[in-house]
């Protein structure tokens, strides 16, 4: 393990190595995309191509000159990740066709049409609406996908007004526009981290070059850690009811960020004052922390329950007919190859295992957090916590293993800290 957090540490922590790495896979992922004109066409994709290339070499250049550090990686970033993904909803809007968009961004686009209906986005058929003809479902069998929504109910909310002003300006709406809003408040709040540059680039690089995010095509990833990163900076800043407000609105997004509320509950503990006094600031703490999810779940669970927990809980854990089918990288796809369990769409109590391996871990790190609390140990319990719940899961998609990228670098960056910095980071005081 000490041989594999020095390789971490001597690569993605440390600007120059995180920019060869990261940037030469953003660079590759985005020739295999768009740069062989196969969707945009060869002239958008040597443009986009050639983009790249200035990009990551301005970004190089400024490492090796020592200044604008940020602004050259900046500059990348826009250039590998926000046109491709402009390119891609101008096409289309240009043809009609959502060529290259997730599905999940797609299936939300039509949640929101639901709500707007009046109907729940919960227990509905999407296989009656042009869901069934997205490019990756035509001339294949009906997906079990098609018959559940598995995000949370604040996916399709922070949508709605973009919708609704698009219908009013008469304008397709594309809900990769609100993701990529979601991205700037993310990198925005990254750039102004009270850290040492450096810390501030590796999380840079590792939130956006990171192919696997696959931010072009919509995946919602970001729309849960754009709050957290700012929870990390409100809390960075000394404010520590604003960080727990962030890191509940992270978790109203994803349940991924469930494995941090605990870790940032123990950490703002107050440690001073009368019991009373003590409580009453505790429960401000607890609020922030449960309360976004409580106001954007809460009216789905009383409007249909059962579809609720139907789509969001047991499809994804496999425990009803028509399940989301085993894949990806985790302990499952392992079973399933060794034929412990016979097939991909077999019944496994996975979340006993999870909780197995997931909850000692958690209760080990809220001890250590307890004693010694501090920004970058919340981060790294949580992290570990999350990555031990979701290999140990029934799937593991490409984009779960770059959330757990970036959240390691963000732990990391957090550490690697000058002592004053975390100094002013850890927001007892505030908090007691």
């Amino acid at each position: 393990m000490s041989a594999v957090t020095r390789l971490f540490s001597r690569t993605l922590l440390r600007p120059g190595p995180s920019l060869l790495v990261l940037g030469a896979a953003i660079l590759a992922s985005n020739w295999v995309w768009y740069g062989s004109g196969l969707f945009l066409g060869f002239v958008v994709g040597l443009a986009l191509t050639i983009a790249g290339l200035l990009g990551v070499g301005y970004a190089a250049y400024c490492l090796a000159r020592g200044r604008c550090q940020l602004q050259g990686l900046s500059i990348f970033i826009v250039a590998a990740v926000l046109l491709p993904a402009v390119a891609l909803i101008a096409l289309r809007w240009r043809s009609g066709a959502p060529l290259l968009m997730h599905d999940g961004a797609y299936q939300t686009e039509e949640a929101i049409k639901f709500l707007l209906a009046g109907h729940d986005p919960y227990g509905v058929d999407y296989s009656q609406t042009s869901m069934r003809l997205w490019h990756w479902y035509v001339n294949q069998p009906l997906d079990s996908s098609l018959f559940h929504y598995v995000y949370s109910p604040l996916t399709f909310l922070v949508g709605l007004p973009f919708s609704l002003v698009a219908k009013v300006l008469s304008i397709p709406f594309d809900f990769r526009i609100v993701l990529m809003l979601a991205a700037l408040a993310a990198g925005g709040g990254l750039l102004q981290f009270p850290w040492r540059w450096e810390q501030r680039y590796v999380a840079l690089a590792a939130l956006f070059l990171n192919p696997f995010f696959y931010f072009p095509q919509g995946r919602n990833d970001i729309l849960f850690l754009a709050p957290l990163t700012l929870g990390v900076l409100a809390w960075a800043r000394g404010k520590p009811r604003l960080a727990a407000l962030a890191f509940g609105v992270a978790f109203a997004f994803k349940p991924f960020a469930l494995f941090f509320l605990p870790c940032v509950a123990v950490a703002l503990w107050p440690r001073s004052g009368p019991v009373i006094d003590r409580l009453r600031r505790f429960a401000i703490i607890g609020g922030a922390l449960l309360v976004p999810a409580a106001i954007t779940m809460g009216p789905f669970l009383l409007w249909n329950a059962h579809a609720y927990w139907t789509d969001t809980v047991s499809f994804v854990a496999g425990t009803i007919p028509g399940v989301y089918r085993i894949q990806g990288y985790s302990l499952a796809s392992l079973l399933v190859a060794l034929h412990v369990i016979p097939s991909p769409d077999a019944r496994f109590p996975f979340g006993l295992v999870q909780a197995a391996v997931a909850v000692p871990v958690l209760v080990i790190g809220l001890r250590r957090i307890w004693r010694a609390p501090s920004l970058a140990s919340v981060l790294a319990v949580g992290t570990l916590a999350l990555a031990l719940s979701l290999l140990a899961g029934r799937f593991v998609n490409d984009n779960y293993l770059a959330d757990l990228l970036y959240l390691a670098v963000l732990a990391g960056a957090a550490r690697q800290a000058s002592a004053a910095t975390i100094a002013t980071s850890r927001p007892i005081p505030a908090a007691a």
